[in-house]
């Protein structure tokens, strides 16, 4: 088994991804999340006050003196530096509108993203109702905003091809804006320049044949987020992601007890030792049912952790 192949890859050979009104909690489990089939909820959090209300200026009027840590991806890795959200929301408004075109060797531009922003500003949360806690597991399900990683930037920043660093369940939520996912199976890893636990070196967007040619192999899909829909990914789900306007989401990384057993069972095959620990500490939430006062505060560390 690969470093990050769950244990069950059935329906995972993808071309196009399920696109869905509507599920009820029976449905999910057994055809997606059980399945380790990816899903788009066209509308899900269409009629959240969130979808209506945030906006960057908003944004800023609620949060923007806090300090956030903004990202920006280079050769060398990931440069982190400190902005104050509305110095953030100033340079998303004064960049002037990317044009249409895709390019590899485009600027890298700073990224506001993976920030438990609901966790610090609570009241956002009520902004996100009715909220599926239906589809997490109970574990997730009283403080669910405080395992939600935010996400704020302008068109055309880019996260590059990667799989969540947990090897978790991913909901994702589009607020504001549009973002194009490009979706890979997990057992397609070995097609794609891995590099280090979780990141690729192919561009999806313009692969590069002659240094990769096993990603002809590839079955890439394509997918538009916008605002109001939810994505699920099971876990392991190369996943590359472009906003192609100033974007504002959130995601929740949650294990099951399957998914968590089954990422523990990769500890030996590279995943990083403060991965091993974040995965232990959801073990003990969604196997051993320890509260929840208890595993919180260790796994919230996880939430700002950059890998």
């Amino acid at each position: 088994m690969s470093a990050n192949s769950p244990r069950d890859q059935k329906g995972l050979s993808l071309s196009s991804i399920a696109s869905v009104a509507r599920l009820s909690e029976a449905e999910f489990a057994t055809n997606y999340r059980d399945a380790m089939r990816p899903v788009l909820l066209r509308g899900a959090c269409a009629a959240w006050t969130a979808c209506q209300r945030w906006s960057p200026e908003y944004l800023d009027r609620v949060a923007g003196s806090l300090t956030v840590p903004v990202k920006t991806l280079t050769s060398n890795g990931i440069d982190v530096s400190s902005w104050r959200l509305a110095e953030y929301v100033r340079f998303i408004m004064e960049r002037p509108p990317c044009g249409d075109e895709v390019s590899s060797s485009a600027e890298q531009i700073p990224y506001c993203h993976d920030i438990p922003l609901l966790g610090l500003v609570e009241t956002l949360a009520a902004d996100c109702q009715p909220f599926p806690t239906s589809y997490l597991s109970p574990c997730y399900r009283q403080h669910w905003w405080r395992y939600s990683q935010f996400f704020m930037g302008p068109a055309g920043v880019i996260t590059p091809l990667h799989f969540d660093t947990l090897l978790t369940h991913n909901f994702f939520f589009q607020i504001y804006g549009t973002k194009t996912f490009t979706i890979m199976p997990p057992d397609q890893a070995n097609l794609c320049g891995r590099r280090g636990w979780r990141w690729f070196d192919v561009d999806p967007e313009q692969p590069d044949y002659a240094r990769f040619p096993q990603y002809r192999q590839a079955t890439p899909a394509k997918i538009e987020v916008n605002a109001g829909d939810m994505l699920y990914m099971p876990p392991g789900t190369l996943h590359h992601v472009r906003s192609l306007t100033a974007s504002i989401s959130f995601n929740i990384d949650w294990h099951t007890e399957q998914s968590v057993l089954d990422a523990l069972a990769q500890a030996s095959n590279g995943m990083p030792k403060e991965v091993v620990y974040y995965n232990a500490i959801a073990a003990l939430s969604a196997i051993a049912k320890v509260p929840e006062q208890i595993t919180f505060p260790l796994y919230q560390p996880y939430l700002s952790y950059v890998s």
